[in-house]
């Protein structure tokens, strides 16, 4: 995704806005002559896949998502869930101006005590691979880039549009999805996935208790395995 790690990084928020993310998405399809495909997305990912879904549905054979929010559920739980707009809360942080540079400081401190700590601790990341990431936020204007994603947003600034109504082209998307969702996620309340089925009815899910905000990187296996199922029907 663009501003992240090696991508190209435009300067303007402009360019981080939903129309030209799901752009690429289309753009990356049929750059390799395709007309649809299975679409596998967290988080930021997904935001842009479920937009990209509502949007485009004749490219998307099959919907995959970890840990990403349909986007009316999420707009129902910020608007009437305290829990949900707490745990939502450093969006008007990563919304501000400098965000980035404190976020960066003391080689990337924060980011890692949020992000590669609790997967150190858990077992699912090493320090090796945390330097990585490390690595990644701090190359030029990465991290800068990376929270335009959060300026663009259509809810930005954030305390003020936790009550705006979701705009997508269609209510309801009806090809295969799977969600996989970590039950532990600290960032999005379980009752997310309360009544999504009333926007995606061809909905499979599959919770994991214990598991927090990427289920891919904590039970790999186990992620696979319902992928691999959902794929063969």
């Amino acid at each position: 995704m663009r501003g992240y790690n090696l991508s190209d990084k435009p300067e303007e928020i402009s360019s981080y806005s939903m129309p030209l993310l799901m752009e690429d998405v289309k753009q990356l399809i049929e750059a390799f002559g395709e007309k649809d495909c299975v679409l596998v997305a967290h988080d930021w990912g997904g935001a842009v896949a479920w937009a990209f879904a509502y949007t485009y549905p004749q490219y998307v054979k099959k919907l995959v998502m970890f840990d990403a929010p349909h986007p009316y559920t999420f707009i129902r739980e910020l608007a009437e869930n305290p829990a949900q707009r707490e745990a939502s809360s450093y969006m008007s942080f990563f919304q501000q101006p400098n965000s980035q540079d404190k976020l960066l400081a003391n080689n990337s401190e924060k980011l890692r005590n949020m992000l590669t700590e609790p997967g150190i601790k858990k077992g699912y990341l090493t320090k090796e691979e945390e330097a990585k990431y490390v690595d990644a936020w701090n190359q030029p204007n990465a991290m800068k880039s990376m929270l335009n994603y959060y300026r663009a947003s259509s809810l930005y600034p954030f305390e003020e549009r936790v009550h705006k109504p979701v705009a997508l082209p269609h209510k309801i998307f009806h090809s295969p999805t799977l969600i996989v969702w970590g039950n532990a996620d600290e960032a999005f309340e379980n009752s997310n996935l309360d009544g999504i089925e009333k926007y995606v009815p061809n909905v499979t899910i599959h919770r994991l208790d214990g598991v927090g905000h990427a289920p891919q990187h904590e039970q790999p296996q186990k992620v696979n395995e319902f992928m691999r199922d959902f794929l063969r029907k």
